[in-house]
């Protein structure tokens, strides 16, 4: 590649509908390896919450070494297209960009990287595929994309509870997302979601994949506080995961939920924790 080595690259990914806004982080040393991992995003507006994290763990793993690669989504961020033109089988198609614009630079080792609903869209990318990854790094993954869905849709009904209009109409959520699975768009906190989009999303868990091609697969939970448990939920995810072969391993971090809090947070024990995973990997490789 002929990128100045640590200087990160913004640009423009010729996407399949559009140009999409990326930055690639080349790694700091000439001697570092040719491996890279992508940065699969957030939905919505825990995209925009989470970028500061993205960025510091981007420029962390650089510094390192290895290389990463961040994208908006077609119709999101600074990529061209607006949200409600977005479609999940689009975006496996942004991500397929994304990772044939690396190999197309002699870029074989990929891991991907996905936050939420990321590990929901990098899985079902790897299933769909014929390409092998190295790792998959998980930082928080929403498990359902239904409860991610209907999580969103309560933006809307609270909204509507506080609004001022006395004759403002009441909807529930299970209204809401049957308006979505009978081919309407709804329109909630600013985003309009349009079926397309959301109706595939709301039929995938990351438990019904199983030939996944990652060597290796590792969770990052956040917990509110120190010795709190992994939730219920990822621990039997994470049973049945190895139950079908898979390797993985989770990790529990102390420190906010920086996708959905109110003021942008930073988790550092998340990325040194990430850091460390990442570069553990590499070296263990090179033995």
């Amino acid at each position: 590649m002929h990128e100045r080595v640590g200087e990160p690259r913004p640009f423009f990914l010729e996407g399949p509908a559009g140009k999409l806004f990326a930055i690639f982080y080349p790694p700091s040393s000439k001697a570092a390896s040719r491996r890279v991992i992508v940065h699969v995003p957030a939905f919505a507006e825990e995209m925009n919450k989470a970028r500061r994290m993205v960025s510091l763990q981007s420029v962390e793993l650089a510094r390192h070494g290895v290389g990463a690669l961040i994208f908006d989504l077609f119709g999101t961020g600074d990529s061209e297209g607006d949200f409600g033109e977005a479609r999940w089988d689009l975006w496996l198609e942004d991500l397929a960009a994304a990772c044939r614009w690396l190999r197309n630079r002699g870029i074989e080792r990929i891991s991907l990287w996905g936050l939420r609903m990321g590990a929901l869209l990098a899985m079902d990318f790897a299933a769909r595929g014929k390409h092998r990854f190295e790792n998959l790094i998980l930082w928080q993954p929403a498990l359902s994309g239904h409860n991610l869905i209907m999580q969103f849709l309560r933006l809307r009904v609270a909204s509507a509870l506080f609004a001022s209009e006395a004759d403002s109409k009441s909807e529930t959520t299970s209204e809401l997302r049957d308006r979505l699975l009978n081919g309407y768009s709804v329109e909630v906190a600013g985003y309009d979601l349009g079926p397309e989009l959301v109706n595939p999303l709301m039929k995938l868990r990351l438990a019904q994949f199983e030939a996944v091609p990652f060597e290796k697969i590792h969770l990052f939970e956040l917990v509110s506080e120190p010795g709190k448990p992994s939730s219920a939920a990822n621990r039997e995810w994470v049973s049945a995961m190895q139950e079908k072969g898979l390797s993985v391993e989770t990790e529990l971090v102390c420190g906010p939920s920086f996708w959905s809090t109110q003021e942008i947070a930073t988790v550092p024990a998340l990325l040194q924790k990430t850091t460390e995973c990442i570069i553990s990997h590499e070296l263990r490789s090179r033995n």
